[in-house]
């Protein structure tokens, strides 16, 4: 058995995890790990194709939500079961926490990455169009919005991550939701467009954002859907009722959330916005696509 560890080496931890996952390898009998570390140019994927061509038995990431969804897509777009393991050392982890993968200590996190259970992961393609042109498609594995979310992530400076972690996109978005609405056209999967106001749309693979918060409870890892989520906030007073719902987690419908499953999510803003996939931002936005790769992958937990 061989793994191989594709490291995020920008990240203050990733000397240690190499170190931890160079460790288990040895502890459980595996070969030595083959180690990659992810450059500006290159930040996964071609990592990941590598490992795949050495036709190791799992793939290890060391590194952020970033790195995470990055390795992921190009496990998705490969085919190729390969069962995926995380060691979680960025400055949110949304991915690993809401897969039970907290970080702590490397040489656990090692460990499972190794040899825990195998189950599926939905992995969602995200589209953009700036201006006339269209723009790349990126994978999510967590959760995508355009709006004023985006303008949070995009306020949250990287020295704010470094050091607070979750709290910091808690903190900007503090700042950001006091502003209005925005006119957005919304298409959910074949249906008809609809005009609406919203301080941001937003689709989810997985139930939990930063803080801990369950922001979407019908999404869970695997799902066949996507919940996609249309914060229409009329006034600021709204956001008592969602923010004692994300945080006690209670069923009673808040008016200012309006929730649907889909496969496919199209929005298109009245003017362009930021849209911030999994943390990572794209600025200037006209429009977002969001389709779902049920089941693409299989993840180490």
């Amino acid at each position: 058995m061989r793994a191989a560890l594709i490291a995020n080496p920008n990240l203050k931890a990733a000397t240690a995890a190499i170190r931890a996952v160079r460790a288990a390898s040895r502890l459980k009998g595996w070969d030595e790990p083959m180690v990659l570390q992810t450059t500006t140019e290159h930040p996964g994927q071609e990592q990941t194709w590598d490992a795949l061509d050495a036709d190791v038995d799992r793939i290890v990431v060391a590194g952020g939500d970033g790195t995470v969804r990055l390795v992921a897509g190009a496990l998705a777009e490969s085919g190729e079961l390969t069962g995926l393991g995380i060691v979680p050392i960025g400055a949110a982890n949304i991915v690993a926490r809401n897969l039970g993968l907290y970080p702590g200590p490397l040489e656990t996190a090692a460990m499972t990455a190794l040899t825990g259970r195998r189950r599926p992961l939905s992995v969602s393609w995200v589209a953009f169009r700036r201006k006339a042109q269209s723009g790349d498609i990126t994978p999510m594995l967590a959760v995508a919005g355009i709006g004023r979310d985006g303008e949070a992530v995009a306020a949250t400076q990287p020295w704010m991550k470094r050091r607070g972690g979750w709290m910091a996109y808690a903190a900007t978005g503090a700042r950001q939701a006091l502003r209005p609405a925005i006119p957005m056209k919304v298409t959910i999967d074949d249906g008809p467009a609809e005009m609406i106001r919203a301080w941001s749309v937003l689709a989810a693979n997985l139930p939990r954002v930063p803080m801990g918060v369950v922001a979407f409870p019908d999404a869970s890892p695997g799902a066949r859907s996507m919940q996609v989520l249309q914060v229409c906030l009329k006034n600021p007073a709204e956001w008592v009722p969602v923010a004692v719902k994300g945080l006690t987690h209670h069923d009673a419908p808040v008016s200012a959330l309006k929730y649907c499953k889909a496969e496919r999510l199209l929005v298109e803003p009245g003017r362009p916005m930021p849209v911030q996939i999994d943390g990572d931002l794209m600025p200037d936005v006209a429009a977002m696509s969001v389709t779902l790769q049920p089941a693409a992958i299989y993840v180490v937990t």
